[in-house]
């Protein structure tokens, strides 16, 4: 009896476990961009229905995602992909860029840093191309590309969407904000929760939250 009991566990077990990917404690997977991480991670504290595991990369990386949120242009390709669920998706934010410097000194725009031929550091990836186009209309650049948050908020000089400038002053610059949306994962193993996350973050009190992280 006792091997009997030990064979019906060997194989009940692999049924009852989540599957894989998905988090033990039954929390929401979000996949994010890099610019809309922070502020998903803000919104969902505010949610509060379910604990979100959020993460970080390109809106079509495989996975069980329940829910996506990025710039336009990414959730876009992703509807298009088959990885969101079409006619799901809502706006929730329009995050503008800002050339972050080091405290003290006089400078006033974007011109003048690209001119004085410092290194720029910039988000990498779709959410930046009028970033990029607006350093190269001010002149030829020194500017270094990437994702990782940290990085873009220790640089001395960057330009950055709002929600990744972390200290140091800030200079408004005239680049097209981000558009951030948020769909329905077609994978997402908690479907129904995943949609009302999405609803929230598309209400006022939801992108309330959300910009909350501009302030962190």
């Amino acid at each position: 009896m006792p091997r009997l009991c030990a064979l019906v566990v060997a194989i009940l077990l692999p049924l009852l476990a989540p599957p894989d990917g998905a988090p033990a404690d039954g929390s929401l997977r979000v996949l994010s961009s890099a610019v809309s991480a922070p502020c998903v991670e803000a919104a969902g504290r505010a949610w509060g229905v379910r604990p979100l595991v959020v993460e970080t990369g390109s809106l079509r990386d495989p996975g069980d995602w329940d829910v996506l949120v990025g710039s336009g242009v990414e959730l876009t390709r992703a509807l298009e992909g088959g990885d969101a669920v079409i006619d799901s998706d809502v706006g929730i934010a329009d995050i503008p860029w800002v050339l972050r410097l080091p405290s003290g000194g006089d400078v006033q725009s974007l011109s003048e840093v690209v001119q004085s031929g410092v290194e720029i550091v910039v988000l990498a990836g779709p959410a930046a191309y009028e970033a990029r186009r607006a350093l190269a209309r001010d002149g030829t650049a020194t500017i270094r590309e990437t994702t990782d948050a940290a990085q873009l908020r220790s640089a001395p000089v960057a330009l950055v969407p709002l929600s990744l400038a972390g200290s140091g002053r800030q200079v408004e610059v005239d680049v097209p904000p981000v558009r951030v949306d948020a769909a329905v994962g077609v994978r997402a193993l908690h479907s129904e929760d995943a949609a009302a996350l999405v609803r929230y973050l598309g209400s006022e009190a939801g992108r309330q939250a959300f910009a909350a992280c501009s302030a962190q």
